[in-house]
């Protein structure tokens, strides 16, 4: 009989775990969706804000540009700096209208200041204009139509008129004003254009200047003075005339850019702090409605756990009742929950019924299969204790066999071994035999050359004499000559010591011939010995020579009779070796019909084990099955 249980339903959403969970993400996202549009936006006005930072930056670069193109003008005098000044003049106007754009999106009210630093810029502008226009009217390169030409064409003129006069005086004062002149074009400064100025007049006032050469001098003292004026006015140094209104231009301008710069950089940092406020508080919002979300959900679901965990507490608190259902209500996860589980309990209760149907089966039949099991485990034990006896006895057979077999094994190694080494001996007199054919044929030929060299030697002792007999001679004809040469006097005395010359050279002949021909007669002696030890060498040669054959037919004769042995050792071996080899198959049949029986010793051995295993289990299923209700 089933019997249910039911609770009171917690306080809960009407919607499933799975959709309150997909509430929370869907939140989660939506929140930090507008987060990261709410932080986009205000780190887009903040880069906005220093992007005006940076541009304000660079037309600070750009005025040092500017000022770089005016002070390579100055220098140089070319008309290429006054574009490139026009050109980056323009895109730093163009950069500040963009900054005053970019600054009133963000309310700054630095309208003024941008404005203030445009205007300077413009006549910055207009005076370096007016600067270039001056230098060009003074020293322009590019046109020869400026004061400094007009200068010297002027001075060329006044020199060449001066020089037609012969006076001293004139050129002197005319090279004080020269010098003057060139001091002051040199180096143009206050000093050296009154220096120069106060030269003209000298040198208008001067008693040795004649009144011919006021023309000259007159466009002369006309064109020095409209050089002085233009450089006066343009200044002579930085502090001074065009030169000084175009630097405090320049100044003004770099001080109210630099000013803009301090505003800007304080509306930045006090935009990062108000960015870092906002998204601080915006962030706290989203956690806190997060965390009440979370709460309300989570203390839901948690009592519906609770609820269920009351019952199934109760299931297993109890006597093993499966007729026991929760019934929980709902339409969540944790109501399906409950339902597998009532579906589980009811598919539980007939399993169990089933068990204790069959448990009473089990039992018997583990009953009869133990009994079985007993008595096929000691006939196992008895065949395995007869094939162990078979298995030693075969065993000890086999051993003996191999035994044999090793012994016949040695002796064929041993016949091997003295077939090799007669074999070895029989090359070895073969080749001596060899050697002493070849040594009989040595001796001999070496015999025939001694004779040779025997009647060679007598043939050496016959020039012997006869050079002995011209030596002789040779003396007796220097001893004629000699007298003759004596008889001769004066005449004849080169011609004596020419016969000396030659007597001496006689009797050294004659001295090496008898040494020559000891030799000789002792090398005629040493070779008739060597001759006859040769023939008694030749002698003993062939007696080694028969005896060498002697031996060669012994050997070959003992390597017949060690090969028939080697033959039959073989034959006797093999049979052996057959022998050994179907006592090890015996053997190998035998334990393995022993390793049998022992194998079904040991199945048999398990089997009644599992026997006694099923025939527990069953007793312990019998006493689990009654633990439940059913």
């Amino acid at each position: 009989m089933e019997r249910s249980r039911s609770n009171k339903k917690p306080f809960s959403f009407a919607i499933s775990i799975r959709g309150k969970l997909l509430l929370i993400n869907l939140t989660l996202l939506t929140c930090v969706g507008l987060y990261a549009f709410y932080e986009h936006a205000s780190f887009s006005s903040f880069e906005s804000l220093e992007h005006a930072a940076t541009e304000n930056l660079q037309a600070s670069v750009d005025l040092l540009t500017l000022r770089r193109h005016e002070k390579d003008f100055l220098v140089r005098k070319e008309n290429k700096y006054p574009k490139r000044f026009d050109d980056v003049f323009n895109t730093l106007s163009q950069r500040l209208v963009d900054l005053n754009s970019l600054l009133k999106l963000h309310n700054l009210h630095l309208e003024k200041q941008t404005t203030n630093i445009i205007e300077t810029l413009d006549r910055y502008q207009q005076q370096f204009h007016l600067l270039v226009d001056k230098v060009n009217s003074i020293e322009g390169i590019e046109t020869s139509d400026n004061h400094r030409s007009r200068l010297e064409n002027s001075r060329k003129k006044l020199k060449s008129a001066a020089s037609s006069y012969d006076s001293f005086y004139l050129e002197v004062e005319l090279l004080e004003l020269i010098e003057k002149d060139y001091r002051y074009l040199a180096d143009s400064t206050a000093e050296s254009s009154n220096n120069l100025l106060k030269a003209v007049s000298n040198f208008a006032i001067s008693e040795h200047v004649p009144s011919s050469l006021k023309p000259e001098f007159d466009q002369y003292k006309q064109d020095v003075e409209a050089l002085v004026s233009a450089s006066t006015e343009l200044g002579h140094s930085a502090d001074e005339g065009l030169k000084a209104q175009l630097r405090k231009n320049v100044h003004n301008a770099e001080n109210s850019i630099k000013s803009l710069q301090t505003e800007i950089s304080h509306a930045i940092k006090l935009k990062s702090e108000q960015i870092r406020t906002q998204l601080l508080v915006f962030g706290s919002a989203i956690v806190a409605i997060l965390s009440i979300l979370l709460f309300f959900i989570g203390r839901s679901i948690l009592s519906r756990i609770n609820a269920i965990n009351i019952l199934m507490k109760e299931i297993a608190s109890g006597n093993g009742d499966l007729t026991v259902r929760m019934n929980a209500k709902g339409n969540d996860e944790l109501a399906q929950l409950a339902s597998s589980f009532d579906i589980f309990i009811s598919k539980l209760h007939g399993n169990i019924q089933d068990v204790a149907k069959v448990m009473s089966i089990l039992g018997e039949s583990s009953e009869n299969s133990k009994t079985s099991a007993v008595k096929s485990m000691n006939n196992a034990e008895q065949q395995k204790i007869q094939s162990e006896s078979v298995a030693t006895a075969v065993n000890e057979l086999v051993m003996t066999s191999n035994e044999i077999t090793a012994n016949i094994e040695c002796a064929a190694n041993s016949a091997e071994t003295i077939k090799q080494d007669a074999q070895g001996a029989l090359e070895i007199t073969l080749a001596t035999s060899k050697s002493m054919q070849s040594l009989s044929s040595n001796i001999s030929e070496s015999q025939a050359l001694i004779v040779n060299l025997a009647e060679q030697s007598k043939e050496i002792n016959q020039v012997i004499t006869a050079i002995q007999n011209i030596a002789e001679q040779t003396n007796l004809l220097a001893l004629n000559a000699a007298i003759e040469a004596a008889r001769a006097g004066e005449y004849g005395r080169g011609f004596s010591v020419v016969a000396d010359e030659v007597r001496q050279l006689s009797l050294m002949t004659n001295n090496s011939t008898h040494q020559i021909e000891s030799t000789i007669q002792e090398l005629a002696s040493g070779i008739q010995d060597t001759a006859t030890k040769m023939s008694s060498s030749i002698d003993l040669a062939c007696h080694t020579k028969e005896t060498a054959s002697d031996v060669v037919k012994a050997i070959e004769d003992m390597v017949i009779r060690i090969n028939t042995m080697s033959d039959m050792n073989t034959q006797i071996a093999t049979a052996s070796e057959q022998q050994s080899m179907v006592s090890a198959e015996i053997d190998r049949n035998i334990t393995e019909i022993a390793h049998l029986a022992s194998d079904t010793h040991h199945i048999v051995s398990g089997s009644v084990h599992c026997s006694e295993q099923v025939s527990s289990v069953s007793h312990k299923l019998e006493k689990i099955v009654a633990q439940f209700k059913y």
